[in-house]
């Protein structure tokens, strides 16, 4: 039922038509002649624009200007910037005029040739067949590993113990003070996943408790294709060894250290690799982001601001040894973007330390205190009960996979003279972080590193399998030809074995309570059906931040005790319009939804513990349908009830006010 009525799916879907329109928007009118593919775009923008976008939403905040509105115009500004380049704003004037009479000529050319209508949309087709099939291959790929990632973490929904747990209920409470232009709430700390929980609500137009839910999910999703997109650029296997790579991180969880009862969590470390590793591989291959030197500086520039806002331990552990070990491996002729990227990072390091430096001023707290509370995350789960090996033996699996791949890859470079330093660095920085996590150290958590080895652990199995994938094409090198067959028969042998060898361990976890489902599957549903502000939900108070700036909230007591008094005052002097204006403390919302939990129904839930007053409120309900007062069950469940208590008929539904 989760899955049929919340906005959960809604959301992503919607998300997938805006990411769709503006790779059409791209390839039709931006990159024409570049031919950009899907996989490309994504990386390459998120890299790019969401990391600025996300400093955007910083500065607004600071301001105490942030909305969608703004968002929109100053990220339009960049954008279109962007795209005439830098050169060309210096003569804008001769620019816009060329570009004006190419695009003119183009049209009297079309309509003189009296093109069909199809011609008008379509993409342009001066593209070699093989290139062609290669990008709609791609495409394929990415959208398919996208909705496995999605479906695959979306079905663990029902042992998830995050959701109205009071981690949820605390980081909710910071996703919605950014409406109120609060960036370090109570505590500092690096919030910019949370910012982009926000934004995403705002654009896909989902209540800020489903953005919440579902950010995880996407945070997987989106490393999923990152995964795909790594192997795929740093080594010669295409498309085999990145789907076994990316598919490996969807769909394989007896091997992964993931808690499976927490994956609906955010994960700042997640959410900040997702800029680490594209900066990782345009710093070992700069040729790939196909800008000029400043737009590259600018670039990277963000993406450091961006991580440092998002999670300090990607920033300030994660990120430096891999730097240091990538330029001394790199070639020669990218040194100096090389040297461009450190020094982003050194100026990117300052912005940040000004900005905590700032921010603990003013909140009365000590810099290196704050470092550490965020070097050190307590909120980092390591519980992995699903497991069929130890944790640390599969790590040590892993890292022997290392030192094979590295004969291997010696093997390939003294017969084939190829070019497999990316791959070197990776497994050097793999097992400088297996490394790492022997150190003790307090500025060092270890939890952290084992989280974040949950990534890289994939990106080993891809660069191994690429390597293996290669030595066999020596042989079987006319198996190339049938990509597309050999992609699809790994995929399905990989989703098989996926559901065979993993069911009966994943079966014998713990379902988690469905209190919570209901409760937020109420709340979405109330958030479609009815207007904002005109409408009041009677709750626990532990949902009372659900309500800010969303509806009005009572809580039980003041429901039981002093409602109907305020309801029968306020029917007395109904026909008295000045009445509420002189006593505003006897107003009563348009409709009233009261939320009555079954008291026989046992559940796990700390937050909302089994309502042990729903005698009383259904005889409260009772008292007001005596009363004369229209009484609707609105959502009904074994678990839970909500009923709808209706003080001015057709006042409050967005349906009712639309027609």
């Amino acid at each position: 039922m989760m899955f049929l009525t919340s906005s959960i799916l809604l959301g992503f879907v919607r998300l997938c038509f805006i990411i769709l329109f503006l790779f059409y928007l791209n390839r039709k009118f931006v990159n024409v002649s570049r031919h950009v593919n899907f996989l490309d775009f994504i990386v390459n923008n998120w890299f790019i624009y969401i990391s600025i976008l996300v400093v955007i939403i910083f500065g607004l905040v600071e301001l105490d200007a942030y909305n969608l509105f703004n968002c929109f115009f100053i990220f339009c500004i960049i954008v279109i910037l962007d795209i005439i380049g830098l050169k060309n704003l210096r003569t804008p004037r001769a620019y816009f005029n060329q570009h004006i009479k190419i695009a003119l000529l183009r049209f009297l050319r079309d309509v003189e040739n009296k093109k069909s209508l199809w011609s008008w949309i379509a993409f342009d087709r001066n593209m070699k067949r093989s290139k062609k099939n290669s990008n709609n291959l791609i495409l394929a790929l990415t959208i398919f590993i996208g909705c496995v990632t999605f479906l695959s973490r979306y079905y663990f929904i029902v042992y998830d113990n995050y959701s109205l747990s009071d981690a949820w209920i605390y980081d909710l409470n910071k996703v919605i003070q950014f409406d109120n232009q609060f960036w370090f709430t109570y505590e500092l700390a690096t919030d910019a996943e949370l910012a982009i929980v926000n934004f995403y609500g705002k654009i896909t137009d989902v209540s800020p408790e489903i953005a919440l839910q579902v950010i995880a999910i996407l945070e997987s999703t989106l490393i999923a294709i990152i995964i795909f997109w790594v192997i795929n650029k740093l080594t010669p296997s295409k498309f085999l060894a990145p789907t076994i790579a990316a598919l490996f991180f969807s769909l394989v969880y007896v091997l992964t250290p993931l808690n499976v009862y927490f994956l609906l969590k955010g994960n700042s470390t997640f959410m900040a690799l997702t800029f680490a590793l594209p900066a990782f591989v345009f710093y070992l291959s700069p040729n790939l982001l196909k800008v000029t030197r400043i737009s590259y500086f600018i670039g990277f520039l963000f993406c450091f601001l961006t991580i440092g806002l998002t999670d300090l331990f990607t920033y300030c552990i994660l990120l430096p040894p891999f730097f240091i070990i990538g330029i001394v491996l790199t070639k020669a002729k990218y040194k100096t973007k090389n040297l461009l990227t450190l020094l982003a990072f050194v100026i990117a390091t300052i912005i940040l330390y000004l900005v905590y430096q700032y921010a603990c001023y003013f909140q009365r707290a000590d810099l290196l205190d704050y470092m550490q509370s965020n070097l050190l995350s307590v909120s980092s789960y390591t519980y992995v009960p699903q497991l069929i090996f130890e944790y640390h033996d599969i790590v040590r699996y892993a890292q022997y996979s290392t030192f094979v791949g590295l004969a291997l890859v010696i093997i390939l470079v003294l017969v084939t003279k190829e070019n497999w330093r990316a791959t070197v660095v990776f497994f050097t920085y793999f097992n400088f972080l297996i490394l790492l996590t022997n150190v003790k150290s307090q500025w060092i958590d270890e939890d952290m590193l084992n989280n974040s080895l949950s990534i890289f652990i994939p990106l080993i199995i891809g660069f191994n399998a690429a390597i293996v994938f290669r030595i066999g094409n020596f042989a079987l090198g006319r198996l190339q030809r049938f990509t597309p067959v050999t992609v699809t028969l790994l995929i399905a042998g990989m989703i098989y074995a996926a559901i065979y060898f993993q069911q009966e361990k994943i079966n014998s976890l713990t379902r988690s309570d469905e209190t919570p489902m209901h409760i937020l599957n109420a709340y979405d549903k109330i958030s479609k059906k009815f207007f904002r502000k005109s409408y009041c939900v009677v709750n626990d108070p532990a949902a009372q931040v659900i309500s800010n700036n969303a509806h009005f909230f009572m809580n039980y007591s003041f429901f039981l005790e002093e409602y109907p008094r305020i309801d029968s005052i306020n029917t007395k002097h109904k026909k008295d319009p000045m009445f509420v204006v002189r006593h505003p403390e006897y107003s009563l919302s348009k409709s009233v939804l009261v939320f009555i939990l079954n008291e026989k129904y046992e559940n796990e839930n700390n937050t909302f513990p089994a309502n042990k007053q729903q005698k009383q409120l259904l005889q409260n309900i009772g008292l007001l349908q005596k009363r004369g007062r229209q009484v609707r069950l609105f959502y009904d469940s074994e678990i839970l009830k909500v009923y709808e208590i209706i003080n001015e008929p057709q006042e409050s539904k967005i349906s009712d006010l639309i027609f």
